[in-house]
C-alpha cells in the first residue's frame, strides 16, 4: 500500500496549536529520556500577540500531515533584532520533531526555507528555539545520557534527515556534567593570584537575596547583556523577554545557586545553576496543574543542580572572577545536599568555559551540533 502524501500545514488555530504540542509524545516512547517540556512554555512560544520577541521578529508554525496523522512540526522565524546586531539576514526553523520520515521532514524543511525567503534571508539556522537563551541544536552523540532541565533531547536520526535536506553543521557544542560532587574542595578552586585579586579588589561573593529576587536577576539580566555581547547569535535580552524566560521559574529557584560578583558594590559576574527539576517535570505530563505539581512547589528532594550560565563582563574576564564564583557555587551546592552538577551547552571552541567545566571537575555528556543552509537570493 502506497503511503499518503504528506502535506504541509500551518498553525493557525487554537486545535493546531493543541497538536503542535502534543506531537512529539507520538516519537517518545514513556520511557525515553525525553522530557515533555510544559505545555504552557510551548504556547506562550507560539503566542505571536504576547511574545515580546514577535515585536521585532515574526514566525509561522506549521505541522506535517499524512492524511489525519501528524507526523511533523516546525517553527520557521526571523528576528530583526539578530540582521541588525549581527549584520547578518539569517532565518531560524526551532521545535522540530519528526518521524524517521525524509520525506515528511524535506517538506517541512523546504517551507521553513521558503517562508524565511520571503523575510529576504540570505541563510537558515537551526534548530534554534526562538533565542540563543533557549534551547537549541540536536544532539549527535551521547544519546544515553540523561538531560539535565535546560538541555534539549532529541531523536538520533536527526543529523540524517537534515543532511538529506542540504543542512550542514556550523556550531558544535557539549554539555556537561560532574556526578561526584563531594570530590570538589572549594577552596582549591581559588589560586594565589586570584586571593590577591579578590583582596586588592574588594571583590564580594554573595548568593541572590531572596528578598529582592526580581531585581538581582535584572543585575543579572544585565550582566549577561554585557558579558555576551558580540557572541555567536546572541542577542541582548530584553527585560520583557528576560521575564518570560525567568519568570515562571522565580518561585522555585534556589537562591544559593545563583551566585553574583561584586566589586564595590558593583555586580561584574554572575553564575546561574537550578535545581534540576526533570525527574519531576516528567511525572507533570506538560501539565502545571497536576498532583506532582505540589511536590514541585515544596521542598523536592532533588540531588541533582544543572548550571545555565556564566557570565562576566568583559572587563573582568581573565580575572579570577569565575573562579570565585565557581568556589561559592561548589560551597553552596555541598552545603544544600546537591551530589551532582550537569551544565547546559558550551561551544566547542570557548577553550575559557571548558576550562571551568573542568574547573568544577566536568565531563562532555552530550554532543550537540546547530545546522545551516545557504540560500538563493
Amino acid at each position: 500500500m502506497t503511503a499518503m502524501k504528506v502535506e504541509i500545514q500551518e498553525v493557525q488555530t487554537k486545535q493546531h496549536v493543541e497538536a503542535f504540542i502534543k506531537f512529539p509524545r507520538t516519537l517518545y516512547a514513556p520511557e525515553s529520556l525525553w522530557v515533555r517540556p510544559l505545555n504552557s512554555v510551548i504556547r506562550d512560544c507560539l503566542d505571536f500577540k504576547h511574545n515580546p520577541f514577535y515585536r521585532d521578529g515574526c514566525g509561522q508554525a506549521f505541522l506535517a500531515k499524512r492524511g489525519q496523522q501528524t507526523v511533523g512540526r516546525i517553527l520557521a522565524h526571523v528576528w530583526r533584532r539578530h540582521h541588525k546586531v549581527h549584520g547578518e539576514r539569517v532565518g531560524y526553523f526551532g521545535f522540530f520533531e519528526c518521524h524517521n520520515d525524509p520525506e515528511a521532514s524535506q517538506a517541512l524543511l523546504d517551507k521553513a526555507v521558503e517562508w524565511v525567503q520571503h523575510e529576504a534571508c540570505s541563510v537558515i539556522r537551526g534548530p534554534f528555539n526562538m533565542t540563543a537563551a533557549q534551547e537549541m541544536g540536536i544532539i549527535t552523540k551521547g544519546f544515553d545520557k540523561t538531560p539535565g532541565i535546560d538541555m534539549v533531547y532529541t531523536q538520533p536520526w536527526y543529523p540524517m534527515l537534515l543532511d538529506q535536506a542540504g543542512f550542514r553543521p556550523c556550531f558544535r557544542m557539549q554539555t556537561w556534567s560532574n556526578d561526584n560532587l563531594a570530590a570538589l574542595d572549594s577552596e582549591q578552586l581559588l589560586t594565589p593570584r586570584t586571593k590577591a585579586f579578590q583582596t586588592d579588589y574588594n571583590v564580594q561573593i554573595r548568593a541572590l537575596n531572596s528578598r529582592r529576587r526580581i531585581a538581582d536577576l535584572e543585575q543579572v539580566r544585565e550582566i549577561i547583556n554585557a558579558a555576551f555581547f558580540g557572541n555567536w547569535s546572541f542577542v541582548p535580552i530584553t527585560q520583557d523577554e528576560w521575564k518570560l524566560q525567568i519568570g515562571p521559574l522565580i518561585p522555585l529557584l534556589d537562591p544559593e545557586l545563583i551566585q553574583m560578583a561584586e566589586i564595590n558594590g558593583v555586580p561584574v559576574g554572575a553564575c546561574l545553576a537550578v535545581p534540576d527539576f526533570n525527574s519531576i517535570l516528567r511525572r507533570l505530563n506538560g501539565r502545571l496543574l497536576h498532583p506532582a505539581a505540589l511536590q514541585l512547589l515544596r521542598n523536592p528532594p532533588i540531588d541533582t543542580a544543572v548550571l545555565i550560565l556564566y557570565a562576566v563582563r568583559k572587563q573582568f574576564q581573565g580575572l579570577g572572577v569565575s573562579r570565585m564564583l565557581n568556589a561559592a557555587l561548589v560551597k553552596a551546592l555541598r552545603n544544600r545536599g546537591y551530589r551532582r552538577l550537569a551544565a547546559t551547552w558550551i561551544d566547542n571552541n570557548n577553550v575559557a568555559s571548558q576550562q571551568c567545566a573542568r574547573m568544577l571537575g566536568m565531563q562532555p555528556m552530550h554532543d550537540l551540533a546547530m545546522y545551516e543552509k545557504k540560500l538563493m537570493s
